[in-house]
């Protein structure tokens, strides 16, 4: 597998106060993928205003990050997009941004298009929630015949059945799933059974630890994005049967410590 680094460790949060317009950036990980001969995911735009509205001040950095590795893909923005939606207008907003997310694919020479599944459980039938999601798919892919692939990931989905059989209905290459598997740990079932069951149709994974969801209060606060080797997931059993079940695809650190995660995956054997 090919190992990558997300920019979203670039995001500088302690001084805004709650204030976007404080929303900074630091040059810190591309360098450290630079250094290592990794791959970057651009993580920028899932900030849904810095693809218009503060695209100016963000591009700079973008270009950087993307000047610093041949290998990249693109995290489109998540908020607030359901392309399931009951509601047409809704739909409509998911279209127009995943369409403007696949032209920056195209702009940063971006191979792949990270998108969320965003299953609400409490909203959504699950019958409906996979229909839908082929109907919109189905359409956007007829009309976005590049070679980019987009990766359905999973984030609150408990069951992965729920994104298997969007890609198995949609049955297009181009069409294929990115294991969260630091999401997977909160789901209930085990991070590798994700992985077994859904290895035919993974081409991505984003990577990076938790201690599994809190006894108390919402499942989501458990998603801490801890180093490689810091959590209770078994990283290196994972990552293992990942490389010999999916060796084609690409594996991107999602941590805020990406420094202490590249060792790990040194220190394990997973790059030189």
């Amino acid at each position: 597998m090919k190992y990558y680094i997300s920019t979203i460790a670039d995001v500088v949060c302690e001084e805004m106060d709650g204030d976007w317009e404080k929303l900074s950036y630091e040059k810190r990980t591309a360098p450290l993928a630079k250094e290592n001969g990794l791959g970057i995911e651009l993580a920028e735009f899932c900030i849904t205003e810095n693809m218009d509205v503060k695209f100016d001040n963000v591009l700079p950095h973008v270009e950087y990050n993307a000047s610093m590795a041949s290998e990249k893909v693109l995290h489109a923005p998540y908020n607030e997009l359901f392309p399931m939606a009951i509601d047409p207008l809704v739909v409509k907003v998911a279209w127009e941004r995943y369409h403007q997310t696949f032209d920056y694919c195209l702009r940063f020479g971006a191979s792949k298009m990270i998108v969320h599944a965003n299953y609400i459980e409490e909203e959504y039938f699950p019958v409906w929630f996979v229909n839908r999601h082929v109907e919109f798919w189905k359409k956007f892919l007829a009309e976005h015949p590049q070679d980019i692939t987009i990766c359905v990931e999973n984030v609150a989905e408990c069951d992965p059945e729920l994104i298997l059989g969007i890609l198995r209905d949609v049955e297009d290459p181009r069409l294929r799933m990115c294991l969260d598997v630091g999401h997977a740990n909160l789901s209930g079932i085990e991070p590798i059974e994700w992985l077994k069951v859904c290895a035919p149709y993974i081409s991505h994974y984003h990577i990076h630890n938790n201690v599994g969801a809190p006894a108390e209060g919402k499942r989501s606060w458990g998603d801490r994005h801890l180093a490689l080797g810091d959590g209770n997931i078994d990283m290196k059993a994972l990552l293992t049967l990942a490389e010999e079940l999916t060796p084609d695809a690409t594996a991107v650190i999602e941590s805020y410590e990406p420094e202490k995660s590249v060792e790990w995956l040194k220190e394990n054997g997973f790059i030189g």
